[in-house]
């Protein structure tokens, strides 16, 4: 919970407690109520303090849960799944309102809320959570083992901008019916590392890529995107998954994908219009990367030649190709220098 659920995978070889001390922004609430320096709490955690005016009448608390309770509204709150404790008469923090985590400020850092039978539209307003790190209104699966999840999240219309909360790091919106990102969505780049909207509407791409330097997961498959391939795709230099599958994506794919070394899974398929040379020294260049998916794309080159008749291109179905002059003795997989181990001695 601690890291957001990404593993900070760089951060097990080397520390210098940097990456520790930035979690005390995740610590919840009620934890925090052991050491606690908010000065509307001179004496702890004390549930009438939760009632008192010099903590209802923060203004950034107040709009919170203004704001909360208009999704509540909008999305027809009545009738989700689970909606423990949500009242104008209570508090988000102190009464603890299902999928609502506040940090040690009382103000809102997690709204979790997939798979609760939201219905209707994001509030305009829901950017203004200006602590958020972390925001889940997914749906998991439309069903499970043929069974309907009737609880499924079914939010229509624009994501709103998030331009105010300048600390979120996760987006969550999978398997809704969403039909537009927002706008300024680049804003957010420099803190932004998982934006998750598989199975929606959506019809384009963020734009400016180049700006979300944080970016970890860009999952954005199964919608209607029909941008052209953008130029600055390579910036996102720190992506690890990157999924675009089964959209209308056309355009040229090219040299800028060397860029995205730290890649260990991009899938592109089942974008017909998509073309373009992927280049061959991402055999080298992508030494995390685990498959390529680039299935029913009308992508053309030498890696095409090797993974374009495959649902999943295992990185070891196309760097033990060809002649291997592009390698240097510490590139060439161990089972290559054994199998000509063995050819050279006759055996």
């Amino acid at each position: 919970g601690a890291s957001g659920g990404i593993m900070d995978d760089e951060r097990l070889l080397y520390s210098d407690g940097g990456w520790h001390r930035g979690q005390r922004k995740r610590v919840a609430f009620e934890t925090s109520c052991y050491y606690t320096f908010e000065h509307e709490l001179p004496h702890g955690c004390q549930y009438s303090r939760s009632r008192s005016s010099a903590w209802r009448d923060d203004a950034q608390r107040e709009e919170e849960r203004r704001i909360l309770l208009q999704l509540y509204a909008m999305a027809g709150g009545g009738n989700w799944r689970e909606s423990d404790n949500w009242s104008p008469d209570s508090d988000p923090c102190w009464d603890q309102w299902y999928g609502v985590t506040c940090d040690e400020h009382g103000k809102v850092i997690h709204l979790e809320l997939s798979d609760n039978g939201l219905d209707g539209e994001i509030p305009p307003d829901l950017g203004r959570l200006t602590s958020l790190l972390k925001l889940d209104l997914s749906t998991s699966a439309p069903d499970y083992h043929s069974h309907p999840n009737e609880y499924r999240n079914r939010l229509r219309g624009k994501i709103p901008s998030f331009r105010e909360a300048t600390r979120i790091e996760e987006i969550e919106l999978s398997g809704n019916e969403l039909e537009e990102l927002p706008d300024d969505l680049y804003l957010n780049g420099p803190t932004l590392r998982s934006l998750s909207a598989n199975y929606n509407r959506l019809t384009a791409l963020p734009r400016f890529l180049r700006r979300f330097v944080k970016l970890h997961t860009l999952e954005l498959g199964h919608n209607l995107i029909a941008d052209s391939f953008p130029v600055d795709f390579g910036y996102l230099v720190n992506a690890r998954f990157v999924q675009l599958e089964y959209n209308n994506l056309r355009g040229q794919v090219g040299e800028s994908l060397v860029g995205m070394r730290r890649t260990q899974i991009l899938d592109l398929s089942h974008n017909p219009a998509l073309r373009g040379v992927l280049p061959e020294n991402l055999i080298v260049e992508w030494t995390d990367h685990d498959y390529l998916s680039i299935l029913n794309t009308s992508i053309s080159g030498y890696l095409s030649s090797l993974c374009l008749d495959v649902p999943f291109c295992w990185k070891f179905m196309f760097d033990t190709h060809k002649d291997l002059t592009w390698a240097t003795s510490s590139d060439v997989p161990d089972i290559v220098n054994h199998t000509m181990e063995l050819a050279l001695s006759g055996r």
